[in-house]
């Protein structure tokens, strides 16, 4: 009986201290998140709004630790806290700090979130759309006073031309007029002397003579002109003919490449690297690939191929695909890439543009575009997912990658303000090969460059990208 009773004692004691412990770490946490919020609420009256955020999301964290509910107070003054803090978003655009406060309002603490703040985070969503469609009119009001400037001083120098034309054509008929009047006065001449003595009659025969020869040598260099301009002819016949087979062998190497035929760039050695850089020393080690992931890339290159050819169909860009994948696999090659990793890079240039499937067909075949116009088309860099889900979820980082961020400049100037070290590496590819490409096709408003000039326009606005590659496509153009 003193033990059971002893027993129960000794329960009845340990609750008690439990239930201390409780009672001791609730009022600990109601203590912290008082704390917090005198400080939230201290630098709201200071004005310091980025501070006063910091608290109230330090207050809002233990509220909602361990699925605790976020007290009405707190809700009221973190509300204002985040108005203030889009208020200076909006003020001054930061993306960071926007996607940040964004992610919380719809993620993390969404009871703060009410309609006037809601309102307030699409507000800013407008005027960044609004700066930017006004950045773009810019651009496009220069483009097309840069093709004014270009139009004017070419109708000057046809005119020039003309006049130096007419002018030759006015000197020729003068001549001809008077090769004609010496010839009348000649044919007088000799009138005049049949009826004059022997003498007279031998002069008349010499003059025959010279001109007989005059126009035996004129026949004679019309001949050699002639002949000269059929050698001619036949040597540009036969370098067009050597072009052709060159372009043909080209393109049949090319048409195996993209046709499943990468099975020719393993080799038992492995692929011999042109050259070294920052690119294979960052790069990891090769790994030798099984027959089956040759295989498994074999089928990707295949679907990449049959998307990229929807998509230069659709873009109206012919041969886009199988040009820019193929200059991406030989910078990659030449920038020591490992071999995997350029077939990788090989598929994801062939498909970096699928966004475009997902807008409006009829602003790919506009000839002119508004800036709303412009700003939908610049879109298709965030509507490629859809079209890529046949991608291994270990190659989606790169086809993702090529899709997003193509677009990205070195000095920040793209669509999603990366820049330097921040692009990823296949995007600092594709934007040059994209470049390059586009310079030397030719297009229904203009004719190609030749690949020099297209290199020289390049490296005329290196500011723009990557200094390894712009040297490695000189390497192999």
């Amino acid at each position: 009986m003193l033990l059971n009773r002893f027993k129960k004692i000794f329960a009845l004691f340990v609750g008690l201290l439990i239930l201390s412990a409780n009672s001791f770490a609730q009022t600990s946490q109601d203590q912290i998140i008082q704390k917090y919020l005198e400080k939230a609420n201290a630098e709201y009256d200071n004005g310091n709004i980025p501070a006063a955020y910091k608290n109230i999301n330090a207050t809002l964290n233990f509220c909602t630790m361990n699925g605790g509910v976020i007290p009405a107070n707190v809700l009221v003054i973190a509300r204002g806290i985040y108005m203030q803090r889009l208020n200076e978003i909006q003020r001054s655009y930061n993306e960071n700090n926007y996607i940040d406060i964004k992610t919380n309002l719809e993620e993390k603490y969404p009871a703060v979130n009410n309609a006037e703040l809601a309102k307030k985070v699409k507000q800013i969503a407008a005027d960044v759309i609004a700066i930017e469609k006004a950045e773009d009119k810019k651009q496009q009001k220069d483009f097309l006073n840069s093709i004014k400037d270009s139009t004017s001083s070419t109708n000057d120098a046809i005119a020039d031309l003309g006049n130096k034309m007419v002018n030759q054509s006015e000197q020729t008929k003068e001549m001809m007029r008077q090769s004609l009047e010496q010839q009348m006065q000649t044919t007088e001449l000799i009138r005049e002397d049949s009826k004059k003595t022997q003498r007279s009659i031998t002069m008349i025969f010499v003059i025959v003579v010279i001109i007989v020869v005059v126009i035996l040598l004129v026949v004679g260099l019309i001949l050699l002109i002639m002949r000269i301009s059929v050698r001619q002819s036949q040597m540009q016949q036969a370098q067009y003919a050597e072009a052709f087979k060159l372009l043909a062998k080209n393109q049949s190497q090319t048409n195996q490449l993209m046709i499943g035929g990468i099975a020719g760039l393993y080799s038992s050695d492995g692929l011999k690297l042109a050259g070294s850089s920052t690119w294979s020393q960052e790069a990891l080690p090769e790994p030798e690939d099984s027959e089956e992931e040759k295989e498994a890339l074999r089928e990707l290159a295949v679907k990449c191929e049959d998307l990229g050819a929807k998509i230069d169909q659709a873009t109206g860009r012919k041969n886009n695909s199988k040009n820019v994948s193929e200059i991406v696999f030989k910078l990659a090659t030449r920038l020591g890439v490992p071999q995997h990793d350029a077939m990788v890079y090989f598929c994801a240039s062939m498909v970096y543009d699928a966004g475009f499937l997902s807008v409006n067909q009829e602003l790919l075949q506009a000839e002119t575009l508004t800036d709303e116009q412009r700003k939908e088309l610049a879109k298709h860099i965030y509507l490629a997912e859809d079209h890529l889900q046949f991608v291994p979820k270990k190659y989606w980082e790169v086809f993702f990658a090529a899709a997003k961020y193509h677009h990205e400049n070195e000095d920040g100037s793209g669509y999603c303000g990366q820049k330097g070290e921040g692009i990823p590496k296949i995007a600092k590819i594709i934007r040059v090969a994209d470049s390059y490409n586009a310079l030397s096709s030719k297009r229904t408003f203009r004719g190609g460059m030749d690949k020099d000039s297209a290199v020289e326009r390049l490296e005329e606005e290196s500011y723009l990208y990557d200094k390894e590659v712009l040297a490695a496509l000189k390497d192999i153009i």
